[in-house]
């Protein structure tokens, strides 16, 4: 390819992109879009983006670099002027009304190891699962696929939704329990050889010199994306039954590349793993880790009402049509039509991993961060061995990752690096809090799994 040649390709894609699932992806777009959803009037962009697409039709594609710029000029001014949220864990504490604990310090659960792998087996399979349907609509799954009950292609593990987590463990071992995000995003600039959207914008940020958390917002129209919901599982798996520590380590993550409802989604996603080692239902589990996010929320608003339809409706058929109406706005790689999907597969998958984990499917939307939070979630609910062969033996023995250096290891030693971390931070302390928690006991539920 000639230089002018990869000039040409470069500004086209910043028009358009197509995912490897084949979905097309309007970043100009989705952005101002975002904006929209946020409360700024954008008509300016608007304009500018009619123009756009004009000289995108017209291959003018020098004239398209400039409107571009002009789109971003918009962005960028609303941007600046928009709430940058809490910046720090007492802060967002502060928020809560009443967020749970176990009423007694907690011990790793006996079975601890065998469900930290059965997470991590699980969100491969999630992942490898919704990653040839990304973007995809529940109607275009429907269509193509009919009820989809096995991978469409051979399962593949590397992935952006279990890249992160990796350098979690990583920044631990270089930093120990009191790592900072700005260890963290340097451990991504070291590592990582590429990112997307709200990850992508905060590495270059970070690369640039801006870190967190300026970095999370500077230039960030997709901090209320996904990506930190889809990376938080870690913590819950680090911290078990301490969601208090859960939560403090998935701020610290979350706040280098998200804001507002993706910061919410990385919280609630690790506090739903720490808490999953109580053995509750899905639906208590699911109400108490709620117990972290604001209550003015729009993300608790949405979980409290994907579990009410699914109470009322009770079959996904008629729940996907709910979910469709309330984010309609979002793009589907928003962290709220995600919860939604990861809520109605959990609520009408009662427990079951192969149900709960298709019924995510099939919402569409964000399906391999979507499919693989539910199924990370349920094989630490269920523990390694209770997940079916017929999700796990195509996955295989080995963890596989585009993270520089660690490209390739075994699950057991996945496994027993998370594990021996988790038993280190037994006895770490959490950041000060100064919002009210309500104890919860817990004792009838482990039983004698508490080691």
């Amino acid at each position: 390819m000639s230089e002018l040649e990869a000039r040409r390709k470069s500004i086209r894609e910043q028009w358009k992109l197509t995912t490897q699932s084949g979905v097309d992806v309007y970043p100009l777009i989705a952005a101002v879009n975002e904006m929209e959803n946020r409360g700024f009037a954008m008509l300016a962009a608007r304009e500018l983006l009619a123009k756009a697409k004009e000289q995108y039709r017209g291959e003018c594609w020098d004239q398209l670099l400039v409107t571009a710029a002009l789109v971003n000029r918009e962005i960028h001014t609303a941007l600046q002027q928009a709430d940058r949220g809490v910046t720090t864990f007492r802060d967002y504490v502060a928020t809560l009304a009443d967020p749970v604990m176990p009423a007694a310090p907690c011990s790793c659960p006996g079975s601890y190891a065998e469900r930290v792998k059965g997470s991590w087996v699980g969100k491969c399979i999630g992942v490898a699962l919704g990653d040839p349907l990304e973007g995809w609509t529940a109607d275009m799954i429907r269509s193509r696929y009919g009820w989809v009950s096995d991978y469409v292609t051979i399962p593949s593990i590397a992935n952006d939704d279990t890249a992160y987590q990796i350098l979690v463990l990583h920044a631990l071992d270089e930093h120990g329990e009191a790592f900072t995000s700005q260890d963290l995003a340097l451990q991504w600039v070291e590592h990582l050889p590429h990112a997307f959207t709200a990850e992508w914008t905060a590495l270059e940020n970070v690369k640039a010199g801006i870190m967190p958390p300026e970095c999370g917002w500077f230039r960030n129209p997709c901090a209320e994306w996904v990506g930190a919901q889809m990376r938080s599982e870690v913590f819950g798996l680090l911290a078990p039954l301490r969601p208090e520590l859960a939560a403090q380590l998935a701020f610290r993550d979350a706040i280098i590349s998200h804001r507002g409802e993706g910061l919410h989604g990385g919280v609630f996603g690790a506090v739903l793993v720490s808490l999953s080692f109580l053995g509750l239902g899905v639906e208590e589990l699911l109400r108490l880790s709620l117990s972290w996010v604001p209550p003015r929320s729009r993300f608790r608003q949405l979980v409290e009402e994907t579990m009410y339809w699914c109470t009322k409706h009770g079959s996904l058929e008629r729940v996907i049509p709910e979910i469709q109406r309330e984010v309609a706005s979002y793009h589907w790689i928003h962290t709220l039509p995600n919860i939604a999907a990861v809520v109605a597969g959990l609520c009408l998958g009662e427990g079951d991993f192969h149900r709960s984990m298709l019924n995510t499917l099939h919402c569409g939307f964000d399906t391999d961060c979507s499919t693989g939070q539910t199924a990370a979630l349920l094989g630490a609910l269920l523990g390694y061995d209770r997940i079916p062969e017929h999700w796990s033996v195509p996955i295989g023995d080995s963890f596989e990752s585009y993270v520089l250096g660690y490209e390739r290891m075994s699950f057991d030693a996945l496994t027993a690096w998370t594990t021996e971390w988790g038993h280190r931070l037994e006895t770490a302390e959490v950041g000060e809090m100064d919002a009210h928690t309500t104890h919860i006991d817990d004792s009838s539920s482990r039983g004698d799994e508490t080691s």
